[in-house]
């Protein structure tokens, strides 16, 4: 009777251990794939990102929730159930994306940034009356300087220097 009685426990705790493998897409509302999406079991450190085709595989416990989480974006659950293959869409969350700042060396919450963070709009560029991107954006910005490298107007191209050899400590 207790062998009996051990054998269950055993088959039971096999069956709460099981592992899946799930794998799948995840894309924005265009169809377009994410890449570098967070892809992670709740609860647990099991995670993996999304790969340059939006594709991802990752073990998981078999009843468990996998959250998908990417700047910019909406964070969403999905329980994994019954499903091998979850895709994954989705939605911008723009007013997230406003509290984020993409700094050279990554990203920072712009409550957190110490320094000066500047920005040039897409719609400002278009109203310049200037023939290359890089004439937009001199002046508009402080600390950005630009010099002509050719002798005519338009030819050529523009050396573009932010805190350059004019800033105090020439850095």
């Amino acid at each position: 009777m207790l062998g009996c009685f051990m054998l269950c426990i055993m088959f039971t705790a096999t069956a709460f251990a099981q592992q899946k493998t799930i794998k799948g897409t995840v894309v924005d509302a265009t169809g377009e794939p994410l890449i570098g999406v967070n892809v992670s079991v709740k609860g647990t450190t099991i995670g993996i990102i999304t790969d340059i085709d939006g594709n991802y595989t990752l073990e998981v416990p078999s009843k468990s929730t996998i959250v998908f989480s990417y700047i910019g974006y909406q964070t969403q659950e999905v329980a994994v159930g019954n499903q091998s293959t979850i895709n994954v869409t989705l939605k911008e969350d723009t007013q997230k994306l406003e509290e984020v700042v993409v700094v050279g060396y990554g990203t920072q919450k712009k409550v957190t940034v110490t320094g000066s963070v500047a920005s040039v709009s897409g719609e400002e560029l278009k109203a310049s009356p200037t023939t290359n991107l890089t004439n937009g954006m001199v002046g508009r910005m402080p600390g950005v300087i630009g010099f002509q490298t050719a002798d005519e107007p338009g030819g050529g191209g523009t050396t573009i220097r932010i805190r350059g050899t004019n800033s105090l400590g020439s850095n």
